[in-house]
Order: structure tokens, then sequence, then C-alpha cells
């Protein structure tokens, strides 16, 4: 599965995604399963994700290869399709499928398709889902029905989310497991932390059953695209594919890329790039509002005081930037050809930074910029 996932990569673009961001890891990893076997590994994970007007696709592998000889590949895909109900809520259908082969023959697998229903206001989400699926741990196959319910909270560049996960699999083992996260995004360096307990039936035939766990991972963009990955932490066992808790340390390369215009490219050739204006000299935006027509355009419109040049981008432009005219007071809007559907978008006021608008739910990409995600109905 890493070749594909290689070939994948290579590919400039995936079919007619309007994002596609695509990366490569390459590193080492220091590991103690189940409190009983210490081994150092070197690693390599692809990654590519490609995102529609309300799809999101998203393919990695690993291949581990270890000091003592041994090596193991992974490989996970997923896809998420989203259906906009009303303002501020919306449904989404997700499928996952992945697996594992091992040096001494044995292999894992997992088919799970899950409903979620998602409610956004103001940048923070409230969300709830059911699962159900098939697992292989190389000895019988098993059925999963799973749970989810949680919360996000966003403000500026951190975003904390708690999620609660009640699990069933084949009828005997029955379990929940609580996490709480917290990410933080800059322009250069990315923080997180997680914190797990999980409560219900212990596995006693897999070592290092914790109940609880934790980790802590950082991102330093050396360049756009080239940054340095740290992690350290425990994990507990998974009681789907049979595989053991443990505890890591890693550290590694990425090498990433991004199929989409970048800000930097994003004036025209013609016009010269302004002078970057400063935080306290560029208004704020107080509101946005999207407003289906009769004629079946879509206007935008921004809230901003005092401001000279307001632009909008998002994958319905291509991510090209529009400028919008003046409205009224404080009011700059713009009239496009939208279906309904899911998208994301920016907001730019006096050539200053891409913000999402506010009101929508912000989105972090991996080169932590922020996008907001618009629902049209």
């Amino acid at each position: 599965m890493s070749g594909a996932l290689i070939a994948l990569l290579l590919t400039p673009r995936v079919g007619d995604a309007q994002t596609v961001e695509s990366s490569v890891e390459l590193g080492g990893v220091a590991l103690r399963y189940a409190d009983t076997l210490s081994t150092t590994a070197a690693i390599l994970t692809p990654r590519i994700t490609a995102d529609w007007n309300s799809t999101s696709v998203e393919a990695f592998g690993t291949y581990s290869q270890f000091t003592t000889g041994g090596w193991a590949t992974q490989g996970i895909l997923s896809a998420s399709q989203f259906v906009p109900v009303r303002h501020g809520l919306f449904g989404e259908l997700s499928g996952f499928a992945g697996g594992s082969t091992h040096s001494d023959g044995t292999r894992t697998g997992e088919f799970i398709a899950n409903g979620r229903l998602h409610v956004s206001r103001r940048g923070n989400e409230v969300f709830a889902g059911l699962g159900v699926g098939r697992t292989w741990d190389d000895a019988a196959w098993r059925s999963i029905v799973l749970g989810e319910a949680g919360v996000s909270l966003t403000l500026r560049q951190t975003t904390a989310m708690l999620t609660i996960t009640p699990t069933m699999v084949n009828d005997s083992i029955k379990y929940a497991d609580t996490q709480a996260s917290l990410t933080r995004k800059g322009d250069r360096v990315e923080l997180g932390a997680l914190l797990g307990f999980r409560a219900g039936d212990q596995i006693t035939t897999l070592s290092a059953n914790v109940k609880s766990w934790a980790s802590a991972s950082g991102v330093f963009w050396m360049t756009p695209g080239i940054a340095l990955v740290a992690g350290v932490g425990n994990y507990p066992i998974d009681p789907t594919q049979g595989f053991p808790g443990g505890r890591f340390a890693s550290l590694s390369v990425r090498l990433a890329r991004r199929e989409r215009p970048s800000e930097a490219s994003e004036s025209p050739a013609d016009e010269p790039l302004p002078a970057a204006p400063t935080a306290s000299a560029i208004p704020a935006v107080t509101a946005f509002s999207a407003q289906r027509r009769t004629d079946g355009m879509v206007t935008l419109q921004v809230r901003v005081p005092s401001a000279q040049l307001v632009e909008i981008n998002g994958d319905f432009t291509n991510w090209d930037p529009i400028k919008l005219t003046p409205s009224g007071p404080d009011s700059w809007s713009v009239t496009v050809p939208m279906k309904n559907g899911k998208y994301q978008m920016n907001v730019r006021v006096n050539g200053g930074k891409w913000i999402a608008p506010p009101g929508l739910l912000s989105m972090s990409d991996e080169f932590g910029g922020t996008v907001g995600l618009l629902v049209i109905e």
C-alpha cells in the first residue's frame, strides 16, 4: 500500500479536486510494546488529502523497518461527504478502511461506515454520530458498533476538542474512550496535546492495557514545504485489531506540497504588492453573511468599518482573490454563482492576512493557515 500512496503523492492533481495536499515524512521512532519489548524503527509515511465542494478524501500509509530485522506496513483510506440540512446544521456520511501487514505474516483489517450530525456556530461545533463495520485481528472477523459525541471550540489559532466514543466488538467487548485534545497552529509552529481515558471491559490477553494515556506533538516549519515533526507519549491497546498498547518517541522530517495558489502569488502580475500593513492598522471584520438569490446566484456580504479594500477567496474561486464592492455603510459585497454544498473560504481586508469570516466554522490546514467552512443551501 505504501507504494501506491507514493504514486498518488507524485501525481500533480487528483481529478478535479479543488485542494490537494500531500506530504512525506521520513524519520525514526523508539517504541516499547506491551511494557516488555523495546525497539527502534526507521519510518516512511506518505500522505495525500483532496477536498471538493462537499467531499474530502484522505489516504496515508506507514512503512516501518525495525532494528531487530522485522518490518510492518499500515495503510488507511477515508472519505467524507457533507450534506447541508439548514444554516449551521449539516450531516456527514463517511467511510474508513485500514489494515496492516507484518513480516511475521500477521495481518489486520478494519472497515467502518459512519454517519454524523454537526451543529456549528461562530467557529464552534457540537457533533454526534454512529458507526458500524467489521474488523479482523488475524484470527477472526468481528462486528463493531461505535457511537460518537463531541464538542469543538475554536478561539483564534487554538482548538479544543472533547469526544466520547462507546464501542462494542462482537457483542462481547464493550468499552468507552474519552479523549480531550488541544491544538494550536501558528504560522510556523503547530503544537498539540491529547489526554485519554478508557472505561469498560479490560482485555487481559494483551499486555499494557492502560486505562489512561497522553501524548504531545510539535511541528516546526523551517520553510513552507519542510518541517521538523516530533512526538512523545503512550497509547492504549486496540481491541478491534489486537494491537498491544505501548509508549513511543518519534522524530521525523516532513516534505509537503499543496496544489492551490499560494498567498504570495495571488496578486495579479501587473499589480505591485502593497506593503504589509500592521495588525493594528487593519479594520476588523464584524459580520459575514451569504444569501441565496431567486436567480440561483449567492450574494456574499462582509461588514467592516473604514476598509479601503475587501477581498475573498475560496475553493469556489479556485483560490483566486475576488474584490468586493461597497454596498452600504461599512458593507462590502459580491454576487457569485454557487451550487448548494460545502465550501472553504477566507476574507482579507486592506491587503492584510487571510482570515476565516466570523460566524463560520474555522478549519486549520497543516500549513498553519485557517479557512472558514461555508454551507450554501
